[in-house]
């Protein structure tokens, strides 16, 4: 099933390579990330002590679950699905056209479709939230704390890349060093995941990943989400002000590791 999926996916995304090395970069970044969230994936799925069938459906998943990128990126030069589509539709429709679940059970393919389907969107549908299908509602929650500790990499590594800020990447937001929209802040600290529509600057970026963390289900996730430096050199990226201060402290006691 994984190897399947694998070599389906990387005929995908040669199919139709760009010229430009900035395009080509953007669309490896995709790819590679699309990699490690199918790592993420399979490593949570096995902590939980799944059974080994959907430890493979939850690679598969994390796998397939940006297929959409590549299409979107190709049509629209853009990553932002406001000015585009959404990516999770491109990518199922992506899937359906090109044969990417064939070989899977009917049941199978509705649980990888339905976890791509819900691993953008700002919270689970209600539905799937309810957890009347356990083994749906389990791979939609490992595939969306996959992808959210991945884009968190990928981000810190272009906060820290010398020059300028890719626009693409960072959605075309300005690199305002001492600016931040206080309402990100608010949402934070509501338990709520930050508003894309309210980011003004990126530094704005940093308070949204950030955010995520009211969102990440699995306590492996928030585990690494600190043990791998994410939450510190997100706070790295932002102004030194009290209130980002107080903010940063209250953020670590409410979901930093505890000493016992």
């Amino acid at each position: 099933m994984i190897g399947r999926a694998l070599d389906w996916f990387e005929d995908f995304v040669a199919d139709g390579g760009m010229a430009d090395p900035a395009d080509a970069a953007r669309l490896e970044l995709k790819r590679q990330h699309c990699l490690l969230v199918m790592a993420e994936a399979r490593d949570q799925a096995r902590e939980l002590g799944l059974a080994p069938h959907l430890v493979d459906l939850a690679t598969v998943a994390g796998l397939l679950h940006d297929t959409g990128r590549f299409p979107q990126y190709r049509r629209y030069r853009t990553f932002r699905d406001a000015d585009s589509a959404n990516h999770a539709a491109l990518g199922l429709r992506a899937l359906a056209r090109h044969g990417g679940l064939a070989g899977l059970s009917p049941r199978d393919r509705f649980l990888v479709r339905l976890a791509i389907a819900a691993h953008n969107r700002r919270a689970l549908p209600g539905r799937l939230a309810a957890g009347g299908d356990a083994e749906a509602l389990a791979l939609a929650r490992i595939v969306r704390d996959a992808d959210k500790l991945d884009i968190v990499r990928v981000m810190l590594e272009h906060f820290g890349a010398k020059g300028a800020k890719d626009d693409v990447v960072f959605l075309g937001l300005p690199d305002d060093p001492g600016r931040f929209n206080p309402a990100v802040v608010a949402d934070n600290e509501a338990g709520r995941i930050g508003d894309y529509n309210d980011m003004e600057t990126v530094n704005d970026f940093a308070l949204l990943l950030l955010s995520w963390i009211n969102d990440m289900y699995h306590p492996r996730t928030r585990r690494l989400f600190f043990r791998r430096g994410h939450v510190d050199a997100l706070f790295g990226q932002l102004p030194d002000t009290p209130r980002l201060r107080a903010f940063a402290g209250r953020y670590r006691e409410r979901f930093g590791p505890k000493t016992p």
